[in-house]
């Protein structure tokens, strides 16, 4: 046996199908059918059953798929090792969900050109559902995901069945992206019945994915769901916002660098009463060797957010100082 024949056993476990694994090995599909035969002689029992749905591993393919995964794994790093000063060029598969691609993939982007120029990046964006199986198919090398306390059991089940790795790396809130002439935008923080009572509509995107919220209030008030404004893009979703048709509800990483909020003309305001929160995920196969491509942006990834957690706990200090200011000088008028 060679050290070829677990890899193929890793990659045809992922597509659980010879004729896509031996598109990903770049070999002929009965060059992979007589190399998996060839090692189950070998070792004297089967590893995958064929059917015309594809193939599926027996009992003891499991026991092997394990070692065959972690084989590979240390290859990987072994390769790493051989000549560990010298960058070749080198493309990474990376899908994110939109709140990432938002506010934070153009700099990835340049953190990555300043300090790997040797890493090119291929981006999809999608919803969140579609991202765990890019990272099945082999098309995706590292996710950035997210996941609300609805969905959060969905992805880890989905994780687990197919031996991805999830790392949270970001917990985020809802907030109320308001046009600044609006009466609640000077408000700390707005409820969802003071948005039901003010005359302006809200949007949203269209599948809803990030606002679970809003299934309760559309329940609940039948006049403000009958009259909203659903959208496929968040660009349309701040212009109208910007113009003061619309307010719309999201993430407060949304207004990260954001152009119509260092502006002034949208006033992101904590929402208080929503039961949403936002988990931002790295995910990544842990069935093949993680690219050194896809280790370096991880650790990019990470920083990044560490930046903006930082940042945020600044910025509350900061206005926690201002607000004790305040009412110390007020107790001084008296």
């Amino acid at each position: 046996m060679r050290l070829e024949h677990f890899q193929y056993v890793v990659e045809i476990a992922r597509c659980k199908s010879m004729s896509k694994a031996s598109k990903k090995l770049y070999i002929t599909q009965p060059s992979l059918s007589t190399a998996i035969q060839n090692l189950e002689d070998e070792l004297g029992f089967q590893i995958f059953k064929r059917s015309a749905a594809g193939v599926a591993l027996t009992e003891k393919g499991e026991e092997l798929l394990k070692i065959a995964e972690e084989m590979v794994k240390q290859l990987g790093l072994i390769k790493d090792l051989s000549n560990p000063d010298h960058e070749t060029n080198t493309t990474l598969n990376l899908v994110a969900v939109p709140v990432f691609c938002n506010a934070l993939m153009i700099h990835l982007i340049q953190l990555l050109k300043r300090n790997h120029p040797n890493i090119n990046v291929n981006i999809m964006e999608l919803r969140p559902n579609k991202i765990l199986p890019t990272l099945v198919s082999g098309q995706a090398d590292l996710a950035i995901g997210t996941f609300s306390p609805s969905t959060k059991e969905q992805i880890f089940q989905e994780s687990a069945r197919n031996n991805i790795i999830i790392e949270p790396v970001y917990d985020d809130s809802m907030y109320c992206f308001l046009h600044r002439n609006h009466p609640l935008a000077q408000k700390k923080s707005v409820t969802f019945d003071e948005l039901a009572d003010s005359s302006t509509i809200p949007a949203f995107f269209n599948d809803h994915v990030l606002m679970d919220s809003y299934e309760s209030v559309q329940q609940a008030n039948t006049e403000y769901s009958s009259n909203y404004y659903s959208f496929t893009d968040r660009a349309s979703i701040k212009k109208a916002v910007s113009k003061g048709l619309a307010y719309a509800v999201l993430p407060h990483l949304m207004a990260y660098d954001d152009v119509y909020v260092n502006s002034g003309m949208i006033i992101p305001v904590p929402l208080v009463d929503a039961d949403v929160s936002l988990t931002t995920y790295i995910a990544y196969s842990a069935r093949n060797t993680l690219p050194k491509s896809a280790r370096l942006t991880i650790e990019l990834i990470r920083q990044m957010y560490q930046d903006i957690a930082a940042k945020h706990a600044a910025d509350r200090k900061k206005i926690e100082r201002e607000e004790i200011t305040s009412k110390n000088n007020q107790f001084l008028l008296y």
